[in-house]
């Protein structure tokens, strides 16, 4: 079998050669936009957690992110490939879409607009997406919670949430206010003893949390990814040493908690 070298730039290419009938893979012959987008999904959760694990300069890290994107990469190419079988549309056409997206967007680096700093270009970023639906045709949105991806996460829409509130004022005025709003949530929660409302003032707890995380600038999906991350690599440290002395039944709760805190304490050493 002949393999064909293709310089890695023309991915494509390649990608045109697996779906050409008669002579391309079965499998890749057979997908389509929905059987793909499971696959789009999980590449998009690696790359997730490639960058929750990613260290700048780091060689390792730097390899699995670049990989993981290459992944995700490959869904881009492949769906477009798919439509450009059908005549449709191709991958050169999602590129200059965007490209037209992102110069009409910057009126301020592209056109003569100026802007006093990254909150003033969101500002603009909205108003010139509503002009794009008035020109569209669409309706503007008529709730200001409307229009949110279904898509996404309860996390992510959390934080969308907090961010639409924060654009009419409906916001604390400072960290403080957000910090105190978490203690008290957390106070009724304790309080609490019914399964409901329990429940209801989790969600609460969680939701007051997420919009402490957006006004600090803490990205809560990559910060929970790397302290499961940590918790992972030092809860081996907990299962080596049980392995080490009989199994888990041989190992006190005390001494589980001593191996532990010292893999804690020299994890993070090593984090700072």
């Amino acid at each position: 079998m002949t393999i064909p070298v293709l310089h890695p730039a023309t991915l494509h290419a390649l990608m045109s050669a697996l779906r050409k009938p008669g002579t391309g893979c079965p499998w890749d012959l057979k997908q389509d936009h929905q059987t793909l987008a499971k696959y789009l999904r999980e590449e998009a959760a690696e790359v997730l957690d490639a960058l929750a694990a990613h260290v700048p300069g780091d060689e390792l890290t730097e390899a699995h992110l670049r990989e993981e994107l290459g992944d995700l990469w490959l869904q881009v190419v492949f769906h477009a490939q798919m439509a450009a079988d059908r005549g449709a549309w191709d991958l050169h056409d999602v590129e200059a879409a965007i490209v037209t997206k992102l110069l009409r967007r910057h009126p301020h680096v592209f056109g003569s607009e100026t802007v006093d700093g990254p909150d003033h270009v969101l500002e603009n970023w909205e108003v010139i997406k509503q002009g794009e639906r008035e020109a569209q045709g669409l309706e503007p949105e008529r709730r200001l919670m409307e229009g949110i991806p279904a898509s996404l996460s309860p996390m992510e829409e959390a934080m969308e949430i907090g961010r639409r509130c924060a654009k009419v004022g409906f916001e604390w005025p400072d960290m403080d206010g957000v910090l105190d709003k978490v203690v008290e949530e957390i106070s009724e929660l304790q309080a609490e003893s019914s399964e409901l409302r329990v429940e209801e003032e989790f969600g609460d707890v969680i939701f007051s949390l997420m919009q402490w995380a957006r006004k600090k600038g803490v990205d809560p999906d990559r910060a929970l990814r790397r302290q499961m991350l940590r918790f992972k690599g030092r809860f081996e440290k907990v299962e080596d040493d049980a392995k080490a002395h009989g199994g888990w039944d041989q190992r006190s709760l005390d001494q589980m908690e001593a191996v532990w805190q010292a893999a804690k304490k020299a994890t993070d050493g090593n984090e700072k």
